[in-house]
C-alpha cells in the first residue's frame, strides 16, 4: 500500500511540475549567460533534453560538466531530418565553448566535431558534393597512341554527387558525370539498405573495388589505378550484400549486363598504335557484346590491426559465344594483315588472395596472388595458356618514418595472356593502360613500380613515380616516369603542374613527353 501511495505522489508531483518545465526547461541557467539562449533554442527544437529535475546550471564552473554531457548527448541523439542549419551552428558553438569539460569527461572532441560535420552535411536528409577538373596538356606532335594531339585543353571531368538519407535504413545515391566531350549522364544510381543482423545491401549501379589497398596513389587527380580485376565504377546493374563478423566480413554480388551489336561496313581511315608501330589503315568495325552475368564473393579477415588476409573470386558467365571485336590490320614484318576476331566460349574467372602485414603504423608489406581459368574462346594465336597467373609484392613506408618522403615499392610478374577483367592497370597521365596489347598481357612481363610522395606543408606537395616494364620479347621493354608539384590554394581547390615521359625499346620514336597543368575543385 505504501508503494502505491508513493507512486501516486510522484505522479502528482510530475503533473504539477510539468507546466513549469515546459515554460522553462532549464530553470537554473542564469539569464545573463549566452548558453541559456543556445540550449533553450535547441531544447525548443527537440535537439536536447534536460536532466530529470529540469535543471541546467550553466553559469557555475561545477555545472559546466553537465552542459558538456548535454552537448554530447545532443550530438548522439539529434534527428538529422529535423535539425536546421541554425541549430547545428549553435551546437557547434557549444562544442567549442565546452571542449575542456568534454575532454575531462573522456569524450573525444575530434569525434564530436566530426559528428557535427556529418550532421551539417545531412541537413534535411540531403547531401550534395562533387568535383570539377580542368586539364591543359602540351605533348609531342603524336601521343603514345599515335594520335596527333600536341595541345589539348579540356574540362575532362565534372561530377555532381547527390545523396538522400531517406531514413535510418535507406540511402539513395546518384552521380551525374560529364566532361571530356561527354554530356552529363547518370553514371551511378543505387540504394544502400541496412537489414537486421548487420547486413548491408546495395542495389543498382554502384562502385565496387576490392583492390583499393593495393594502389600506389598520387597527390593529384592522376591516380595510378593498378587494379587487375575489380574497380568497377559503376558495377553494371547489380545487387551486393555485406555481412560483418567479429574478425572480418563476407561480401558477394551478382551483376547482369545486356548484350548489344553494332556493325559499320564503311571504310574510314584512322591511325592506331599497335605493338609500337604507327600505321594508317581502313577500319571496318563489328562489335558484338554478349549478355553476361558477373558473380563475385569475398571473405576478409582482420585478425588484428596488423594482420589482414582475404580471398576473392569473380566470374564472368557469358550467355553466348562471341566476344567484342574490332577488325583492323596489324603490322607484321612489313605487311598489313587482317586481325581475325575470335569466338567460342569466353567465360572466365579469377581467384586471388590478399595479404597485408603492418609492421607498425608507418611500415607495411602487401601481397597479392591471382590465378585465372579461361575457357576455349580465349585460346588463340600465342595465347594458349588457360590458367595464367600473376602476383605482386609491395613495401609501403610512410613519410612519418622517412621524414622527407613516403615510399611505395612494388614488384609484379604477369603471365602472357593474363586478362585484366575490368581494370586499366598502371594507368596514369600520358595514356590509359601501359600494357601492350591490353586488356591482355602481351608477353610474360615483370613490372617495377616506384612512387615517392612528399608533403612539405599544407600547401605544397610533390611526387615522383617510375615504372619499368620488362617484357619477355625482343625489343619490347619500355618505361614511364612522372614528376609533379601541387599547390593547395584552399582545402578544396588545388593546382598541379606535371611532366610525364614514356620511352624504351618498344617506343619506335624518341619517346613521348607531356607537360600538363590541372585545376581541381572539390565541393
Amino acid at each position: 500500500m505504501k508503494k502505491i501511495f508513493a507512486l501516486i505522489a510522484v505522479a502528482a508531483l510530475v503533473a504539477f511540475a510539468a507546466p513549469a518545465f515546459a515554460a522553462n526547461p532549464f530553470a537554473d541557467v542564469p539569464m545573463n549567460h549566452w548558453a541559456y539562449d543556445a540550449v533553450a533554442q535547441l531544447a525548443a527544437s527537440g535537439i536536447v533534453v534536460g536532466y530529470p529535475d529540469g535543471a541546467y546550471k550553466g553559469g557555475q564552473p561545477a555545472t559546466r560538466y553537465e552542459v558538456a554531457a548535454i552537448v554530447a548527448r545532443a550530438l548522439a541523439k539529434v534527428d538529422m531530418e529535423k535539425a536546421s542549419k541554425q541549430d547545428l551552428e549553435m551546437l557547434k558553438k557549444l562544442v567549442v565553448e565546452f571542449k575542456s569539460e568534454l575532454d575531462a569527461l573522456g569524450v573525444k572532441v575530434d569525434k564530436l566535431d566530426a559528428r557535427v560535420a556529418v550532421l551539417e552535411e545531412r541537413i534535411g536528409g540531403w547531401k550534395f558534393g562533387g568535383n570539377f577538373r580542368f586539364t591543359a596538356k602540351w605533348a609531342d606532335d603524336s601521343n603514345y597512341w599515335g594520335v596527333d594531339d600536341d595541345t589539348n585543353w579540356t574540362v575532362d571531368r565534372f561530377r555532381w554527387n547527390i545523396t538522400k538519407y531517406v531514413d535510418d535504413n535507406v540511402t539513395l545515391n546518384v552521380r551525374l558525370q560529364g566532361g571530356g566531350g561527354n554530356s552529363l549522364d547518370v553514371v551511378r544510381a543505387y540504394a544502400t539498405i541496412k537489414f537486421p543482423w548487420d547486413i548491408t545491401a546495395q542495389v543498382g549501379r554502384f562502385p565496387l573495388d576490392w583492390e583499393g589497398d593495393f594502389y600506389a596513389g598520387d597527390f593529384a587527380g592522376y591516380m595510378m589505378n593498378d587494379a587487375y580485376v575489380t574497380d568497377y565504377d559503376p558495377l553494371t546493374t547489380a545487387v551486393w550484400f555485406e555481412k560483418p563478423f567479429s574478425m572480418g566480413k563476407f561480401e558477394m554480388f551478382v551483376a547482369h549486363e545486356e548484350g548489344s551489336e553494332t556493325f559499320s561496313p564503311e571504310l574510314n581511315w584512322g591511325t592506331i598504335f599497335n605493338w609500337a608501330h604507327m600505321i594508317d589503315y581502313p577500319v571496318v568495325t563489328w562489335e558484338y557484346v554478349p549478355d553476361n552475368y558477373i558473380y563475385g564473393a569475398r571473405l576478409a579477415f582482420d585478425f588484428n590491426e596488423n594482420f589482414h588476409v582475404a580471398a576473392n573470386y569473380v566470374k564472368y558467365d557469358f550467355a553466348n559465344e562471341w566476344a567484342a571485336v574490332d577488325v583492323y590490320p596489324v603490322y607484321d614484318d612489313g605487311w598489313y594483315l587482317v586481325h581475325e576476331f575470335y569466338g567460342g566460349d569466353i567465360d572466365f574467372s579469377t581467384l586471388w588472395g590478399d595479404l597485408i602485414v603492418n609492421f607498425n603504423e608507418n611500415i607495411a608489406f602487401k601481397g597479392q596472388y591471382f590465378v585465372q581459368d579461361l575457357n576455349d574462346g580465349w585460346l588463340y594465336d600465342d595465347y594458349t595458356d588457360d590458367s595464367p597467373s600473376a602476383w605482386k609484392a609491395i613495401l609501403q613506408v610512410s613519410q612519418d618514418a622517412l621524414k622527407f618522403t613516403d615510399l611505395w615499392i612494388e614488384y609484379a610478374q604477369l603471365d602472357q595472356g593474363f586478362v585484366f577483367a575490368n581494370a586499366d592497370p598502371y594507368a596514369w597521365a600520358l595514356s590509359g593502360s601501359l600494357f601492350l596489347d591490353g586488356p591482355r598481357v602481351y608477353a610474360d612481363t615483370a613490372v617495377l613500380n616506384i612512387v615517392a610522395k612528399q608533403k612539405w606543408n599544407d600547401q605544397w606537395w610533390t611526387y615522383v613515380r617510375y615504372a619499368d616494364f620488362d617484357v619477355d620479347d625482343d625489343d619490347a621493354d619500355y618505361y614511364n616516369w612522372t614528376a609533379s608539384v601541387r599547390y593547395n590554394y584552399t582545402p578544396n581547390l588545388w593546382f598541379e603542374l606535371g611532366y610525364d615521359k614514356l620511352g624504351g625499346d618498344a617506343i619506335t620514336k624518341d619517346g613521348d613527353d607531356m607537360v600538363w597543368f590541372r585545376t581541381t575543385v572539390n565541393f
